[in-house]
């Protein structure tokens, strides 16, 4: 009998909300696009999603449905107005919700997952479905930090300054961010710092869960042997060119390093504000010794992280960064900022921090890390294999793994009164330590925090 509702049992049905869906066009489209491919291992995979890349054929040999709900004529207008972005974006997952249902009426779906965009501000109204809902990781709660609104343009400051206000108020009064939290299952936050905030605040949070991932490499790659003193230190900085990534505080940094420090530093990127940051490089007297490389395709990327010796990282508001976990897997340590999501992924085994204090001491910070690295080669190797080491903890099939436990965790009090579900061979064991009084929220959380 057991044997025939094994055959019987189908893989259960999964909603992912991406806004947009691509393997090589930003580390959203990635994320979704990866999480998907994931979870169709072991659910019948649907993906709500609003901008949809070309290689969507192979998803769908993946196993992977698409359910595609363009933007508007009028929401692709709004998006092009200064702050109609999110606007057009809370329009679109109106619109897309309603798709759903009229999906979720014809097909059941058994739970539901918004993946990204991982910002907070526009939660999917998916949560009315009326099924499991987890919602994360989220982030963009992160503000600029105030001490280094003069460390950057005017404008910059201006919209940043902006920013941090209109975050204070939506973190503690969006009645829609409330709301989607209350009716969620489980709720991951993609930071520690995220998860203070949004507690803060007063919303509910289950577990930290970094939002990005890394690629398995096809063979392990070796540790970086030290090279010469007298060679120079290979830095990447890699980002968009935006005021918020700060990129002049490395420039000024490397402009005031000893003459015996020798450098190369290659930028990759593209933006607004790349220009501004070519003409400061020009007036610090670096232009010789900085290379500028435009802003490659993701798999064009993965030979300049192999070229450096190590990745800098200045960005002063950010979720995490792709870039650090790209950087750690090519074996090229990180000098990076403490604080925010990048503060989860580095360790002093395969990054040297710099504080977040002042302008001047976060320079000073960047300056002396550099000298450091240049002048103990053997310093720089051991942090290379820690960085090797470091990365694997981030790879996707072990992100992977974490999230389908969080979705048998979520699932698991309405299939105790299914058998047939229960039967399904292909499921993973449940935690040991869950008691069957367990709430949702408490098993979601130990699987995100695995």
């Amino acid at each position: 009998m057991s044997s025939t509702v094994d055959q019987l049992a189908e893989p259960r049905r999964l909603l992912l909300i991406a806004y947009r869906l691509a393997p090589d066009f930003s580390m959203e489209s990635r994320l979704a696009w990866r999480r998907a491919v994931a979870a169709a291992q072991q659910y019948r995979v649907t993906v709500l999603c609003g901008l949809l890349d070309a290689h969507a054929d192979d998803l769908r040999a993946e196993g992977v449905d698409v359910l595609h709900v363009p933007p508007s004529r009028w929401e692709r207008r709004l998006a092009r107005l200064p702050g109609g972005s999110n606007l057009a974006y809370a329009r679109w997952q109106r619109r897309a919700y309603r798709v759903a249902q009229a999906k979720h009426e014809r097909e059941p779906f058994d739970i539901a997952h918004h993946v990204s965009y991982c910002g907070y501000r526009q939660p999917s109204h998916c949560w009315r479905l009326d099924i499991p809902y987890i919602w994360g990781p989220i982030g963009g709660t992160h503000a600029f930090p105030r001490q280094f609104f003069r460390a950057i343009e005017p404008l910059g400051a201006i919209r940043e300054a902006v920013r941090n206000g209109i975050n204070a108020v939506q973190l503690r009064w969006s009645p829609g961010v409330r709301q989607a939290i209350r009716h969620s299952t489980c709720v991951l936050a993609a930071s520690r710092q995220s998860q203070r905030e949004l507690t803060t605040a007063g919303l509910r949070i289950d577990g930290v869960m970094l939002e990005t991932g890394v690629d398995a490499a096809p063979a392990p790659a070796p540790p970086r042997k030290p090279q010469p003193n007298d060679e120079p230190l290979r830095i990447l900085w890699a980002g968009r060119a935006c005021s918020w990534k700060a990129l002049p505080l490395l420039l000024r940094a490397l402009a005031g390093v000893s003459p015996a420090c020798l450098f190369q530093l290659r930028v990759m990127s593209a933006g607004p504000q790349l220009k501004r940051w070519q003409r400061l490089a020009d007036r610090l007297g670096l232009a010789d010794r900085v290379e500028w490389v435009g802003w490659p395709g993701c798999t064009a990327r993965e030979p300049h992280y192999q070229w450096a010796d190590a990745f800098a990282f200045t960005s002063l508001r950010d979720t995490s960064g792709t870039g650090l976990l790209e950087a750690l897997a090519a074996g090229a340590p990180i000098v990076g900022v403490d604080h925010q999501g990048a503060a989860d992924v580095m360790t002093d085994r395969c990054a040297i921090r710099v504080p977040v204090t002042s302008p001047t001491a976060t320079i000073e910070g960047f300056r002396a890390a550099i000298e450091l690295l240049a002048r103990d080669r053997g310093r720089l190797a051991a942090l290379s294999a820690g960085a090797l080491e470091r990365a694997r903890q981030f790879r996707w099939d072990v992100q992977s793994k974490r999230l389908l436990q969080a979705y048998d965790d979520a699932l698991a009090p309405r299939e105790n009164a299914s058998p047939a579900r229960l039967a399904q061979p292909s499921q993973p064991a449940r935690n040991a330590t869950a008691s069957a009084t367990t709430s949702p929220a408490e098993t979601c959380t130990a699987a995100a925090s695995q």
